[in-house]
């Protein structure tokens, strides 16, 4: 096995514990929003995202101040586009739309990323896709689409959620704009590196929209259990994870990577009906066949050469 195919297989690996992650992490974020005002949550779980990201990384600079910080010294303004496109507004619009819509209808929602993230990409014109892996990703995104029409989780447009699934479609939107962006980056510097710094740039803007609503926070019936709840949100599904999606880009593709999105809603139903009680029907079964179709097509067309890489 070359080093090549190493990465690519490693890669892969770290994406399915992605979107474990991912898939789990929209029921546990509904769980302590019972209790949690939206924004406050949101400033709590990104700070236990870059604690244990912040020393990950410092540790790997060699506990150097000009290694740290040495990617904002030749691309600076793109990472901090990178902090308000990926960190601000896409987790603003995140916890604030799942707020006000059911878990189901923002993982099926946030599965419409791909296809932002292969129309970006395409615009911008750092990647080009043949028929074959076009055919992969519309697969995924059929799957998606039987979830939705066919499935007790379709989407709600009345009145009461229409709202927080429009905020929803926005923060899919952003996360594709997000992944298209993040290659040219992570050809030059390590993932980990351009994460940390985003993040910790995106601390006080949010800190600072969150201040308002800490006092409306039901701090008495927070237990250890919702600050685990917490801390996987923050730690693993918000920090770990955009690690590992950031490795992913930068070694299979964004449109490949952002395929993978697609599980999330698969992984969020079967974690709705172990720990929520929410039913599964045989029209979700057949989506999440279509989809994992989709990613073995994508695969097949990379392993192929079919995915054209950007030209210089």
């Amino acid at each position: 096995m070359t080093s090549t195919t190493q990465r690519s297989f490693r890669s892969e690996i770290e994406l399915l514990s992605v979107v474990l992650f991912w898939g789990l992490n929209f029921v546990i974020v509904k769980i302590v929003l019972q209790v949690m005002h939206p924004h406050a949550m949101n400033l709590f779980r990104l700070l236990a995202a870059s604690g244990v990201l912040t020393w990950i990384y410092w540790r790997r600079s060699g506990y150097s101040y000009q290694a740290f910080i040495s990617p904002m010294k030749t691309d600076g303004w793109a990472i901090v586009r990178l902090s308000i496109i990926g960190w601000i507004l896409y987790q603003a619009a995140f916890i604030s739309g799942l707020n006000l819509t059911s878990a189901g209808n923002g993982a099926i929602l946030m599965s419409s990323a791909p296809i932002w993230t292969a129309l970006l990409s395409l615009a911008m014109r750092t990647e080009k896709l043949s028929l074959q892996a076009w055919a992969g990703l519309m697969l995924s995104i059929v799957g998606t689409t039987v979830i939705v029409v066919f499935s007790s989780t379709e989407i709600d447009l009345s009145s009461d959620m229409f709202i927080g699934n429009a905020i929803i479609l926005g923060a899919s939107v952003l996360w594709g704009f997000y992944t298209a962006l993040t290659r040219p980056l992570v050809q030059k510097h390590s993932p980990l590196s351009l994460t940390v710094l985003a993040l910790l740039i995106s601390l006080v803007p949010l800190s600072l929209l969150s201040m308002p609503y800490l006092s409306e926070t039901n701090w008495a019936a927070l237990t250890i259990w919702y600050w685990l709840a917490i801390f996987f949100s923050g730690a693993l599904s918000t920090g770990v994870a955009i690690v590992f999606w950031n490795n992913a880009v930068r070694n299979l593709g964004a449109s490949h990577t952002a395929a993978f999105g697609n599980l999330v809603p698969l992984i969020a139903l079967f974690s709705g009906f172990l720990i929520l009680g929410d039913p599964i029907l045989p029209a979700q079964i057949l989506g999440g066949t279509l989809i994992i179709g989709g990613l073995v097509i994508m695969r097949w067309a990379r392993k192929k050469k079919l995915v054209v890489q950007p030209s210089s």
